[in-house]
């Protein structure tokens, strides 16, 4: 369905345009120097694709030009380095929505994005042209130049490192350290190598790159391998993996509001992971409530390779702390579906409210997945029409199902749309990247409603669940169902619960 939905977008019969854009946002929206990163796949001939990692800054001038920038690439036995980025141009609509273009020498690559602020926005690879067509969902934000010292970067951060490993397979790395003058010292990490975990100390090196130092571009070695990072400021640095495979993330500094002991936690908590299993890609949301060591209100969705189950309580639940690694804690509890597989999450706190989780849940046959994600705390509710109103921006990344194109697999797609919504309705539009047929398809009519049920406290579980319908029309339409957890009213995640050709998941971020 979704390949004849496209197919028939690109005809040129009968084709439905969204309305013109209305909002606050113009080309002067979008001023100054952002660090930028995207994941996801590339084609440069055949019928294969590569898995491709990019992390840089570019520079806009606020009238449509970029001027200048640096990009490193990754994929798998192929590092590009400082890649420069010669010019190119973007756009802007009232409604945050628009282009980026990057030039890089004789080639270039296309973006669409949307501002969440003047400081930042969303992003989606929209490259095909006669070299390469290449896909991914990410972000950029602003850069403060002023914070381009490495000696900026001090005291502790929480690093989550995904990607490939050396041999192509799935890798999830996450972990903290304390940086000072260079030096990356008091270091814990938990790794998932293709569902083999390791966890333990290490050290490391940050260093400047003399001669990029303009970018806040610099080299680190964290546990043994190599890495580029761009400095965003003093609170975010992002890094890719230039050895050993193609790892990529950011590290988040840490503050002192971090929880010491189990007792002083008390909140209700949203997760998102994603990843690999043995059935394909794998998606998992959910919520649960922490009072001390003791937690209750165990909610989880999962998406296994187009397979959705649905937990609605979860027992013997439990969290605790690491006291020998600040902001490092664990999550179980056994979820009914699962009996043999207890849920497991290790987590790292960058502040009270949010941190990055790994998922160690094993089985008789060993790590069910290697998925990793964002953990939140859970405020604003109750969600209603009044507080979940405005304008959002909306991303969602993952796989289709191609079963009509000219090969079967599981395969990329990414999808950015900004919406209006008013009393749980969706307006808005959309570009969507599907790699069967190789070309995005543009400004897709976007509409939809959410249905609230709740925050996920109500001791009927069940009940408590959000979800979102998302309809995109071109010439023809197809509709995506999700199930949502709110974060906050400006901030949900969600994994769609009843297409059994995608396993995706993504955001949907108040703009500012």
């Amino acid at each position: 369905m979704a390949g004849a939905l496209w197919s028939a977008a690109c005809s040129g019969n009968g084709i439905v345009n969204p309305p013109p854009p209305v909002g606050k946002y113009t080309k002067a929206s979008l001023n100054g120097q952002y660090a930028f990163v995207t994941n996801g796949e590339s084609f440069t001939g055949g019928l294969s694709a590569t898995p491709l990692a990019r992390t840089g800054s570019f520079t806009a001038d606020g009238l449509g030009n970029i001027t200048t920038g640096v990009e490193d690439v990754n994929a798998p036995g192929m590092v590009s380095p400082a890649l420069q980025i010669t010019g190119g141009s973007y756009t802007v609509n009232a409604d945050g929505r628009g282009t980026l273009t990057l030039q890089l020498g004789q080639n270039s690559i296309d973006f669409g994005i949307v501002l969440t602020s003047t400081s930042d926005g969303l992003m989606i690879d929209e490259t095909s042209n006669s070299s390469q067509s290449s896909t991914g969902s990410g972000n950029f934000i602003k850069q403060s130049a002023g914070s381009f010292q490495v000696s900026g970067i001090t005291g502790p951060y929480v690093f989550d490192f995904a990607g490939l490993d050396g041999s192509g397979n799935p890798e999830s790395f996450v972990g903290e350290f304390t940086a000072n003058n260079g030096a990356a010292s008091a270091g814990f990490f938990d790794d998932n190598d293709n569902g083999t975990f390791s966890s333990g100390s290490f050290v490391g090196t940050i260093a400047q790159d003399a001669t990029l130092s303009s970018f806040g571009r610099g080299i680190a070695l964290i546990a043994g391998q190599n890495y580029v990072f761009y400095i965003v400021d003093s609170t975010r640095v992002r890094f890719i993996s230039t050895n050993g495979g193609m790892l990529s993330g950011d590290a988040v500094a840490q503050s002192n509001t971090v929880p010491t002991n189990v007792s002083s936690v008390n909140s209700s908590f949203v997760l998102i992971v994603a990843g690999s299993s043995i059935n394909g890609g794998i998606t998992r949301v959910g919520r649960f409530t922490a009072n001390g060591a003791t937690v209750t209100n165990v909610l989880e969705d999962t998406n296994d390779g187009g397979h959705f189950i649905k937990t609605d309580s979860g027992t013997n639940a439990s969290i605790a702390l690491d006291a020998a690694n600040p902001g490092r804690g664990t999550l179980t509890f056994t979820d009914p579906n699962f009996l043999n597989a207890p849920g497991k999450y290790v987590f790292y706190l960058s502040s009270a409210t949010q941190g990055v989780i790994q998922e160690q849940t094993v089985n008789n046959s060993g790590a069910v997945d290697v998925a990793d994600g964002t953990i939140a705390a859970q405020t604003g509710s109750p969600f209603s029409s009044s507080n979940i109103s405005g304008t959002y921006a909306l991303n969602w990344s993952g796989l289709s199902l191609q079963n009509s194109g000219s090969f079967n697999v599981q395969d990329e797609e990414d999808l950015l749309s900004q919406v209006n919504v008013t009393s749980l309705s969706l307006k808005g539009a959309a570009d969507i990247f599907q790699f069967q047929n190789g070309v995005p398809v543009f400004d897709l009519v976007t509409s939809g409603s959410i249905s609230i049920a709740g925050d996920g406290t109500s001791s009927t579980g069940a009940s408590s669940r959000n979800t979102m319908s998302v309809k995109l029309t071109k010439s023809n339409s197809t509709t995506v169902n999700f199930v949502v957890y709110f974060v906050n009213p400006q901030l949900a995640f969600f994994t769609n619960n009843q297409d059994m050709n995608r396993i995706v998941a993504g955001v949907l971020k108040t703009q500012q």
